[in-house]
């Protein structure tokens, strides 16, 4: 036998999915996330996934020929702000670059109404104080001339006075460097020399772009992180195989792709779990034949809300963690703090949900792991759209009691007159409302009818919410995936190795075709290099080239991807894409005919094709789901203010063309699928269950 293992940690559970390469068969599982050691965790998720497949972990492991891991490693050091004593280098008389954060630290990343709140707003804890930041006398100019040497001597005075303050890692980010990185590489040789081990990080290496706070923000995060996400990988490399895995461990990267453990950058493993996802939802949207989907993820913590658009995502130019702004590929997903584990509390007479979370540790209040605050699963169970004895295949009972007393002291008596059935139901329909505005922004605020598209709902606690966010926005059609409580999982191991390369030109390079061609050329030669250096056959390494570019005298960019270009006519080409792209976000009425095109950013984007899963397909069995009706159950619905004998049904059960009638419950492994009054669930040839929404508000 050989499998595909994919493994996503989260806030609350670590998912696991493994499948079987020949037959496609898919198993998964969920276990308790372990915050003080994750590989914990993980290694009782995927024994978890062994015992379904009926062999030992080592048996499986040994059989295993792609391991892929999508990491929260990275945030949760970021977030908790314990990453190593970070130290910086910068040019003469910008060492300040990082604390200024050019003039945007103290609201960056976040929402409208906290910024309206100006003065209860911060810069983010500084990485490295005033203190810990050395200058060095060089300069290098727009077009990568040296106008000032760097000694080396400075250098090593810098690297030793930093050393000499206990800094365990160093951030190299110096003026224009990603034109002429000479200087950089002179400072990591220096540094190497006089701290022999000591992690460097380089800003044109991580961010060859122009933007020198973001560009220095990209190197000092990734310096911050970097120790403690290599110790991490090294060792859950060790001790897998020790327990006999025998395939290179890969890690899933923000972008999307996956890396080798030692080719991975660890600033481009944030969010690396929800990108899995959406390599999860493209793979399965080409054989279900949609091409615009929402992809929508409720997982323990937090909801992210992503679109693919004709097959493909979009990618974030920069990205906001922890008010840092950073240059990093990223796929673009939104996320509010709004999970099963949002804790529900009441704020000057308003109910309010999240954004913290009860997390894995104590969890819910319903899981009997000492959390006393109310969360959205309280309430769930509560309004009985959970089953308490089937709660992770019965291995996990569910507490009502715990609940109900949780919602009754934070929330019931003081909102709703000790009633905990309506606190309940006020809890759930206020997350719905938060979800589905969340979807509203993301997609009418982009110029998208989400009318026009398919939702997606995966995550533990996504088909349990999705009927509820989708109706409010006019959405008729909801795809819950077989693998949905462990989709992101399932999506690393659907992932490809995958590299991107960028850098910053000038605007008159549009005019230069030959230098438009040879930039190019560079940057996919430098891609290939990258993947090929991880043992992938080099016919199997795809590149595509795409540009940033704007108006003249716009501030907003618009990506466009041209394909691997030919060596003439690429700034034609170019000029084209633009417009067309710029016509189809904002009109054709807002194409500039006469104003000047903006060549921003070049980049290449390198895909390795590797080992990843089929989705197998099943006969038809007919409409008649009676097969799977194990009985019925009081659930009080929300929108209908009342209780309902509801039909539940073991979603383990329905086969391929079996329909069925809301109100009703499919109770899966993992996950619960709530089918409102008024909707059809009808399960497709791949084991997805298709939801039809009757009575949708519009848009």
């Amino acid at each position: 036998m050989a499998y595909i293992v994919g493994v996503d940690i989260g806030g609350t559970f670590t998912d696991v999915s493994a499948i079987d390469v020949d037959s496609g068969v898919i198993w998964t599982a969920k276990a308790r996330s372990t915050p003080d050691d994750l590989i914990e965790g993980l290694l009782a998720g995927v024994g978890l996934v062994a015992e379904q497949v009926g062999v030992d972990l080592k048996t499986l492991l040994a059989d295993t020929v792609k391991f892929a891991h999508g990491t929260t490693q990275t945030s949760n050091v970021i977030f908790t702000w314990v990453g190593a004593k970070t130290g910086l280098i910068a040019t003469h008389g910008f060492g300040d670059e990082i604390l200024i954060m050019r003039a945007r630290g103290r609201v960056a990343g976040l929402s409208v109404s906290d910024r309206r709140e100006l003065r209860s707003t911060n810069k983010p804890w500084q990485i490295v104080p005033r203190e810990r930041i050395a200058e060095v006398h060089e300069r290098i100019d727009h077009r990568g001339r040296v106008v000032v040497p760097l000694a080396e001597g400075d250098i090593r005075d810098a690297a030793r006075r930093l050393i000499s303050a206990g800094v365990e890692s160093i951030a190299v980010s110096l003026m224009w460097a990603h034109e002429n990185p000479e200087h950089e590489l002179l400072a990591e040789r220096v540094i190497n020399d006089v701290a022999p081990g000591m992690h460097v990080s380089l800003g044109h290496r991580l961010a060859g772009i122009t933007g020198e706070y973001e560009r220095t923000a990209t190197a000092v995060v990734n310096a911050f992180v970097a120790p403690t996400v290599e110790r991490y990988l090294e060792r859950l490399e060790t001790t897998l195989s020790e327990r006999g895995l025998r395939s290179p461990l890969l890690v899933v990267q923000a972008s999307g792709g996956v890396a080798s453990a030692g080719e991975t950058v660890p600033v481009n493993t944030i969010e690396s779990g929800p990108a899995a996802g959406l390599v999860a939802v493209r793979s399965l949207m080409g054989a279900v034949g949609h091409k615009n989907v929402i992809a929508t993820d409720v997982g323990g913590t937090t909801f992210k809300v992503g679109m693919l658009i004709d097959g493909q995502w979009s990618v974030a130019r920069e990205t906001v963690i922890n008010q840092y702004t950073l240059s990093i590929p990223m796929v673009d997903l939104v996320s509010i703090g709004a999970g099963g584990g949002s804790v529900a509390w009441v704020d000057d007479s308003r109910l309010r949900i999240g954004p913290q979370s009860a997390g894995a540790d104590p969890g819910p209040a319903c899981y009997g792991w000492g959390g006393t605050e109310p969360t959205v699963t309280d309430a769930d169970l509560v309004l009985g759209f959970l089953n308490p004895d089937r709660f992770l295949s019965g291995r996990l009972r569910l507490r009502r009691d715990l609940a109900e007393r949780a919602i009754r002291e934070h929330v019931a008596n003081r909102l709703f007159g000790g009633d905990v059935v309506a606190a309940a139901a006020g809890i759930r329909e206020v997350t719905d409302a938060q979800m589905g505005d969340l979807v509203r922004k993301t997609t009418l605020e982009r110029g998208h009818d989400p009318r026009s598209f398919v939702l997606m709902a995966y995550g533990g606690a996504g088909p349990l919410h999705a009927c509820g966010y989708a109706r409010a926005i006019g959405v008729e059609t909801i795809l819950v995936p077989q693998a949905a409580t462990a989709y992101s999982a399932y999506g690393a191991a659907a992932s490809d190795i995958q590299h991107s390369t960028q850098r910053s030109v000038r605007s008159d390079l549009l005019s230069d075709d030959g230098g438009l061609a040879k930039a190019f050329a560079e940057l996919d030669s430098q891609a290939r290099d990258l993947i090929a250096k991880q043992d992938v056959d080099p016919d199997s390494i795809t590149t595509s080239w795409w540009a940033d570019m704007s108006y003249e005298r716009q501030l907003h960019y618009v990506r466009v991807t041209i394909g691997r270009g030919e060596a003439t006519g690429l700034d034609k080409k170019l000029r084209d894409a633009f417009e067309e792209r710029y016509k189809a976000l904002y009109g054709s009425a807002a194409v500039l005919g006469k104003a000047g095109i903006r060549l921003l950013t070049i980049g290449v984007d390198a895909v390795g094709a590797i080992v990843k899963p089929d989705l197998p397909t099943h006969e038809f069995a007919g409409k008649d789901a009676s097969a799977a009706l194990t009985g019925q159950r009081d659930v009080f619905w929300p929108e209908k203010r009342a209780w309902a004998r509801t039909d539940i049904y073991d979603g383990s059960l329905l086969r391929p063309g079996n329909q069925l009638e809301g109100p009703a419950i499919l109770e899966q492994p993992g996950t619960t699928v709530v089918v409102p009054e008024g909707a059809i669930a009808v399960v497709d040839r791949f084991g997805n269950n298709v939801i039809t929404l009757g009575g949708s508000t519009t848009a």
